[in-house]
């Protein structure tokens, strides 16, 4: 006898929402039942019909006996979420998506929760590599992490159970690794436009792609070049005259090469 696939409903519409559905197509063992969202919005409705799924704006119509209901939206909106829930009485294990919320914040959800959160950058039209990228679970019971490894294993190659205070501290890390480091990129780009062609951005590319290769055999306080860490203070003052104007630059400039130089002291 065929194993029912697990039923899936996913609360939310954007951007991860997204990813998230599209990482469960072609797992037959995965079944994405409803979506919910809060109104009838074009995005909402074009999700709906891209994933052959039923689009719900009424916390009531919520089907009440799904093995798995997955909260992803804004930080700031599970709480009202986890309100609408409350009320629902569901058997099934209610999850989300953060990286920065305690698995607590579900508790009136459900009996049973979790978190189930892709340690992965997502933007709109970009595909994501799930095999590689990390999804981090946690669940208050033995069969609700069961039901997120099943989730988890079919999705990922690389699935990693960790309380909330640990994610935390990888999610604080990613945000170095991945967002303050692309600020950094946009800044760079910032600079070469408005001295030279935007084209000459691609003059970055291999210097960035190396920067990321040299992580592949060493670590990166041993991948670390520049003035900053030979101490040069004479490059330094050079780049730093040419940033007088920008303020916020400056003082990033400073900040990042003091970091440097006691990485290297």
């Amino acid at each position: 006898m065929l194993l029912q696939p697990l039923k899936i409903i996913i609360i939310g519409t954007g951007n991860v929402a997204g990813h998230i559905a599209e990482s469960f197509t072609e797992i037959n063992t995965l079944k994405l039942v409803q979506v919910f969202n809060h109104r009838k919005s074009k995005q909402a409705m074009a999700f709906s019909k891209k994933h052959g799924t039923t689009l719900l704006v009424d916390y009531k119509k919520i089907d009440t006996t799904a093995d798995l209901y997955i909260i992803s939206v804004k930080d700031d909106a599970i709480a009202e979420v986890v309100k609408q829930l409350s009320g629902l009485k569901l058997k099934g294990l209610v999850a989300h998506t953060s990286g920065s919320i305690d698995i607590n914040a579900l508790k009136t959800a459900s009996m049973q929760t979790g978190v189930y959160y892709p340690l992965q950058t997502f933007t709109k039209n970009n595909s994501i590599d799930w095999r590689t990228t990390p999804l981090l679970i946690e669940s208050n019971t033995p069969k609700g992490l069961a039901i997120l490894k099943k989730v988890a294993g079919s999705v990922s190659g690389t699935v990693k159970t960790i309380n909330s205070t640990t994610r935390l501290k990888l999610h604080v890390s990613a945000v170095f690794a991945c967002n303050f480091t692309n600020a950094l990129y946009a800044a760079a780009f910032e600079i070469i436009e408005t001295g030279l062609n935007k084209k000459d951005t691609a003059l970055l590319k291999p210097i960035m792609l190396q920067s990321y290769l040299k992580l592949d055999t060493m670590s990166p306080k041993q991948a670390q070049t520049g003035p900053a860490m030979r101490n040069d203070k004479t490059v330094m003052k050079k780049h730093l005259s040419l940033l007088k104007s920008d303020k916020q630059l400056t003082a990033v400039y400073k900040l990042l090469s003091d970091l440097i130089i006691k990485q290297h002291t």
